[in-house]
């Protein structure tokens, strides 16, 4: 026992010995400082680099005009996207209040809520007024309007389902996507100031030395530039082309609508005509005039 226990304090003291918080502490904070000051003195020179170039005291390095090109294509076809998305859901949804929570129990993974349509809810209110009234004409007449409006609803749910499906949800995909580029092309203007900045700091050099020491910043900043530029570039054409593509889901909006209309028409036309021809038509006038002249005959 009296080995055992010489071999763990042994045991003890060695591991002691090899964790050492203080060291271990200094180390940390050296590192995490070192990691700061660079930070720092990035924001700063690209700050002053940014700085510079408002006030045009400084050059900078310009992206070639293809490049550019892509860049305007896609910002374009995200803004109009956007605003096409919005206005497209304000027609099949012109409730604010619905509209935002359907855009809560999307980002939750829950589906939409299914509501009565305004056409619906007129439907509604006929079928009950005409129950209620459904010994007179003028109710006999709300049931058969109730009853079409009601279908011509069900045409309307089938619309919205079909141009969210086939448009709003695909723009709402692709938008997603975007973060992605949008995050690459944050980085390449990073490195485009970071490339810009040691530029200048080369321009400014008083010596020679100096002049050569700082060259060695400018090729490690141009590489970094030009791995992020090509990393970019890919990523606009795959979006560029995948925007063209696009075009299909406004071709099927424009299918959506013309079925919507056809079939809301159609019904329309025969929920005329059953109005018009209705069995009850004027017998309630009818009576009540034979009523009225048999009292002033009476008189």
């Amino acid at each position: 026992s009296g080995h055992y226990g010489r071999d763990l304090s042994v045991n003890v003291e060695h591991d002691f010995k090899m964790f050492k918080p203080e060291e271990e502490c200094q180390a940390h904070a050296v590192k995490t400082f070192t990691e700061f000051n660079q930070f720092f003195t990035h924001c700063s020179r690209r700050f002053v680099q940014v700085t510079g170039e408002k006030l045009g005291t400084v050059q900078r390095t310009d992206y070639d005009r293809e490049f550019q090109d892509l860049c305007n294509r896609v910002d374009k076809h995200s803004f109009w996207a956007s605003m096409l998305t919005s206005k497209v859901e304000l027609v099949l949804q012109p409730n604010p209040a619905y509209r935002f929570e359907d855009f809560v129990n999307e980002k939750i993974g829950n589906e939409r809520e299914i509501r009565h349509t305004y056409t619906e809810q007129l439907g509604i209110c006929m079928l009950n007024a005409g129950s209620d009234m459904s010994s007179s004409d003028y109710g006999q007449a709300l049931l058969i309007m109730g009853d079409y409006e009601n279908r011509i609803g069900e045409s309307e749910h089938k619309m919205i389902k079909n141009a969210y499906i086939k448009f709003v949800k695909p723009f709402m995909e692709a938008a997603a996507k975007e973060g992605a580029i949008n995050s690459e092309r944050r980085t390449l203007t990073a490195l485009r100031l970071d490339l810009d900045a040691a530029k200048n700091r080369v321009r400014n050099a008083k010596t020679a030395e100096e002049m050569k020491d700082l060259e060695g910043f400018v090729d490690e900043a141009q590489k970094k530039f030009d791995e992020q530029y090509e990393i970019t570039r890919e990523m606009l054409e795959d979006r560029d082309v995948k925007n063209a593509e696009m075009v299909v889901h406004v071709e099927d909006l424009a299918k959506v609508q013309v079925e919507y209309f056809k079939a809301a028409h159609e019904l329309a036309v025969e929920m005329e005509k059953k109005v018009l021809d209705r069995p009850t038509k004027g017998k309630d006038m009818r009576k009540r005039k034979s009523s009225g002249s048999s009292s002033s005959d009476e008189e």
